[in-house]
């Protein structure tokens, strides 16, 4: 148990240092794609995104990827997120476990943009609006990940997952010098074209510790730390993320002897490169291990609020899956649904 605790103490000095040292260089609301930092899964979404130590099995991959070390067989997980503004976040994930030797994991995790309707600019004797719609843009979000997790003891484990991050904005126009002024005295300008395209590598860590009170559990995960990217001048990075949060099994407080029900509670506090920090609580009610019910608020958020939702598992064939929805309500925006499909073989 000590040294479970020194670990997670170091672990624990070495986040807030790179944390400290890259927020200092970053103001709000400069990181880009950002629908990396949109929560995934329906599960810990309905208990408002407080998953940081409440995640199980192979839906850590998008929350906290040490969680996925307890996969024993091979697991498989397929989530769909109807964000804002008619775009869609979809992710797909397989995990194997390896015995004393850990558990190995792959995942994808899709942005749809919609379609997006692109213009230039043209004389008003070509058309008297100043532009010309020149048709849909073919923008491009995606993220490649391999992670690896391992129990270091019954009590704490580590995990880490290598994303490789794309993003293509499409084909444009942009500014290269400016030639003069013409007859009318406006100034003209030369351009040029190109394909704005990025490729970059991002890191999520995560550690999940068990204090072996009343199942209660204490976690921590960095997410999308990258080095700095750049369109044209602007400097950006990943979303990053400091998290950490607490789980508990508060029935067996309450009812130690309950045999049908289950109440599990969770907190997260998190610090954002690009925000300031936010925290998230969330409960859940199962009954004999089947139906879930489940409820959590964000607070501090720019978009989501209020979150609700429920599960059902269900064995098929001697695969253990489980159906999850989520919703949560969206200040100024419709609001969001998300719909999780898992299986255990």
């Amino acid at each position: 148990m000590k040294t479970g605790f020194k670990i997670v103490f170091i672990f624990y000095i070495l986040l807030n240092a790179i944390t400290c040292l890259y927020a200092g260089q970053k103001n709000a609301g400069q990181s880009g794609m950002t629908y990396l930092a949109i929560s995934m899964c329906s599960r810990e979404n309905a208990m408002g995104d407080a998953g940081t130590a409440s995640v199980k099995g192979i839906n850590g991959l998008w929350h906290n990827p040490s969680v996925i070390a307890d996969i024993a067989n091979f697991a498989v997980s397929l989530n769909q997120v109807d964000w804002l503004i008619d775009t869609y976040v979809s992710g797909v994930a397989a995990a194997y476990g390896l015995g004393n030797w850990g558990t190995v994991a792959l995942d994808v995790t899709y942005m749809d943009w919609g379609d997006i309707i692109g213009t230039k600019p043209v004389d008003r004797s070509v058309d008297p609006r100043g532009f010309q719609i020149t048709g849909n843009i073919e923008v491009e979000d995606y993220a490649l990940g391999v992670a690896y997790a391992r129990r270091i003891n019954n009590k704490f484990a580590m995990g880490v997952k290598i994303k490789r991050v794309h993003e293509n904005l499409g084909n444009a126009l942009y500014v290269t010098s400016e030639i003069g002024e013409n007859e009318d005295g406006d100034i003209e300008y030369e351009r040029g074209s190109k394909e704005w395209e990025l490729n970059n590598w991002g890191f999520d860590f995560g550690t999940i510790y068990d204090t072996g009170f009343k199942g209660l559990l204490f976690a921590m995960t960095l997410q999308n730390f990258s080095r700095d990217m750049k369109y044209y001048y602007d400097e950006f990075q990943l979303p990053m993320t400091l998290k950490m949060g607490l789980a508990m099994k508060i029935s067996d407080i309450f009812f130690p002897n309950s045999k049908q029900f289950c109440v599990n509670a969770a907190i997260d506090a998190s610090t954002p490169n690009d925000y300031s920090e936010r925290v998230n609580i969330g409960s859940e009610l199962v009954y004999l291990d089947r139906f879930a019910l489940r409820g959590g608020y964000k607070f501090n958020n720019d978009v989501e609020s209020m979150t609700m939702g429920f599960g059902l598992n269900f064995d098929f064939s001697g695969v253990n899956a489980s159906i999850d929805y989520a919703y949560s309500s969206a200040n100024y925006f419709q609001d969001i649904n998300r719909f999780s499909l898992n299986f255990n073989f």
